[in-house]
């Protein structure tokens, strides 16, 4: 049986631009669509040949096995309960939510209805990503010394000015780390796991905005090791990439796939060893051991597809969307105080971090009713 879903922000630019092309591919049909800007979902409609529906609850009246949220940020939280209580699964796009106690009222909802929430964490499903998982898994890195992230989305101002949502604590919930940087922490503690404590500097470097545009965090494990984050939408820094390394190899993960560096005596062997006081350490080059695969919106759908058969929950969950928007509540309490924070996060704290910088805004709050400027 051919799966169905209804979409919600069916006029956003990431349905238009990642959804559709997906649903296409994954052999998915569209019930019914729905945007606040009643003509945006008109015109997709007419576009492909679907039903727009005028309001939230007809849409959500139409028989489904699912629906997709496209909104923005933070509206996710209240959408994504309200097709929950319709007995609807639900497939968000990311962030689940800029605030830590509506993701927890999501988990808390989805578990109560029964019905499971995907979140769109398209790199969690990519070949090279599952390989270097494994090997972490397997041990076949030695002991873990350090991690590594650079990630660089260079924009033009008129990304944001042309768009008010973005770059507001009202609007958008988050800077640069929320928005195009949840993808590279996503990954990191998908990777490595949450971490013990997180110690950041958030700032606007370039860009018009209220949020940040570059962050660094150093992170750190209770398993002995720490890791490094830059990311940035204010410069060009080439490659994005993250890296792990450990005792006896090291892996990296970029456009090209997972490359590996492999070293022929286990570090740790080779500190206690006798020899010269200038010995170079034995490694050898970096290799490509699997070229980049899958990651993509159609992999995410063709997974809900199949969790929705076979009755299992989809790879990314509510709980697991989590881990990374509570590195970075973490990272913007830290930047605030300017020390470390302990994880877990309390997410009051949280809240009130991002109420205050909604209130001390001083640009006019932009409407998140209307949608008509939902552009990712």
């Amino acid at each position: 049986m051919t799966p169905r879903v209804v979409v919600i922000a069916a006029g956003s630019h990431i349905f238009r631009a990642a959804h559709i092309p997906a649903i296409a591919e994954a052999g998915v049909h569209v019930a019914g669509v729905y945007d606040a800007d009643e003509q945006r979902a008109a015109e997709v409609a007419a576009e492909h040949g679907w039903e727009a529906s005028a309001d939230l609850d007809a849409l959500l009246a139409v028989p489904a096995d699912a629906a997709v949220v496209c909104a923005p940020h933070p509206l996710h939280a209240d959408l994504v309960r309200r097709c929950l209580a319709a007995g609807r699964a639900v497939l968000v796009e990311k962030p689940l939510a800029p605030r830590l106690s509506d993701i927890d009222r999501i988990i808390a909802a989805s578990a109560d209805a029964g019905v499971p929430v995907a979140v769109v964490h398209q790199h969690r499903l990519r070949d090279e990503v599952a390989v270097a998982r494994r090997m972490l898994r397997d041990g076949e890195l030695g002991r873990i010394h350090r991690a590594l992230v650079v990630a660089s989305y260079p924009k033009r101002s008129v990304y944001y000015t042309d768009t008010p949502w973005r770059g507001t604590w009202h609007g958008e919930g988050g800077g640069v780390l929320l928005n195009q940087g949840l993808h590279d922490i996503d990954l990191l503690v998908h990777m490595l796991g949450l971490p013990s404590r997180v110690a950041a500097s958030l700032r606007t470097v370039a860009h018009p905005i209220e949020t940040e545009d570059t962050a660094d965090l150093l992170l750190e494990w209770d398993r002995g090791f720490t890791a490094s984050v830059h990311i940035t939408s204010a410069a060009a820094l080439g490659e994005n990439r993250l890296e792990v390394h450990g005792s006896a190899k090291s892996v990296r993960i970029s456009s090209r796939g997972l490359e590996v560096r492999v070293a022929r005596d286990d570090f740790d062997a080779f500190a206690a060893a006798p020899g010269g006081h200038f010995d170079a350490f034995p490694v050898e080059d970096w290799r490509l051991v699997v070229e980049s695969g899958r990651g993509s919106h159609a992999d995410v759908y063709a997974d809900l597809v199949a969790a929705l058969a076979d009755g299992r929950a989809p790879y990314t969950t509510a709980a697991d969307a989590r881990d990374a928007v509570e590195v970075i509540c973490a990272a913007t309490i830290a930047s605030d105080d300017g020390g470390w924070i302990a994880l877990p996060v309390d997410p009051s704290r949280a809240d009130a971090i991002l109420d205050s910088r909604i209130d001390g805004a001083v640009a006019p709050r932009p409407s998140l009713t209307t949608q008509k400027e939902v552009v990712r």
